[in-house]
């Protein structure tokens, strides 16, 4: 082969090699991987990350594998990589669902009519309000370029051409729902303790006057202090969301 094909060759094989990371990670990743958004645009931002990326990218094989065999597990390696980063920051963003859901459980507003944003479905009214206001602070607060950041520092991790233990990532997948989990349930905790004295509060009051309607009096008295409280967190719950976010981008 002559020997500028064969560099040619070369360089494309290395920056489809990144590619393919980054595409996998930009098609999950909170913001650029909705469903709103069109494939188009997520390809389109997944080539240009990838061409800012690769000079800087370490440990690019020098050759192309000789066996053709090799190839499809190279690359399902970098996409097993790119989908662990996405949907691990996804998995933040569902913590805001599981607060919401709680949060609306708690007032009253749990229903399976909700707004379907942040690619999750079956959610609540205010887990739809909190999910586009964490999209939203995502971009304000310039947490889309520590999702690139984390991206570059990625291939200190795995690096690349090297086919990932898929055991260490299953076990740090398992770790971080745990811990987002707990997350979503720590954001509604003032929630539950309203939920918690307010049903105590109801039954104490149906115990002194059964004759009163309580559901009828307490359901108007809970919509209105429950939205009320919700007004008041919700700033904190999504401060909370994106610090914790940044901090698992970060590495911390």
């Amino acid at each position: 082969m002559d020997p500028l094909a064969q560099m040619l060759t070369q360089e494309v094989f290395r920056a489809f090699l990144v590619f393919v990371r980054v595409a996998a990670a930009i098609g999950v990743l909170p913001g650029f991987g909705e469903s709103a958004v069109p494939v188009r645009v997520r390809l389109a931002v997944a080539l240009i990350v990838t061409l800012i990326l690769l000079p800087a990218v370490p440990g690019l094989p020098e050759r192309i594998p000789d066996d053709p065999v090799e190839l499809p597990a190279l690359f399902a390696g970098e996409m097993l990589i790119g989908l662990f980063l996405g949907l691990g920051a996804k998995l933040f963003l569902s913590a805001l669902q599981v607060a919401g859901g709680l949060a609306a459980q708690a007032v009253g507003l749990g229903n399976p009519f909700a707004v379907d944003a942040g690619g999750f479905e079956g959610g609540s009214v205010l887990s739809g309000v909190l999910l586009i206001g964490g999209l939203a602070l995502l971009f304000a607060t310039d947490v889309h370029y520590l999702m690139i950041g984390a991206l570059a520092r990625s291939y200190g991790t795995w690096p690349a051409g090297v086919f990932p233990e898929t055991a260490e990532l299953a076990r740090r997948f398992a770790e971080l729902v745990a811990v987002t989990f707990r997350l979503g349930v720590a954001l509604a905790t003032p929630f539950l303790l309203f939920g918690l004295v307010v049903n105590v509060a109801l039954g104490l009051v149906n115990r002194v006057m059964p004759a009163m309607p309580v559901y009828f009096v307490g359901t108007p008295v809970l919509l209105l202090v429950g939205l009320t409280l919700f007004m008041v967190t919700a700033g904190a719950m999504l401060t909370g969301f994106t610090d914790a976010l940044s901090q698992w981008l970060d590495g911390r």
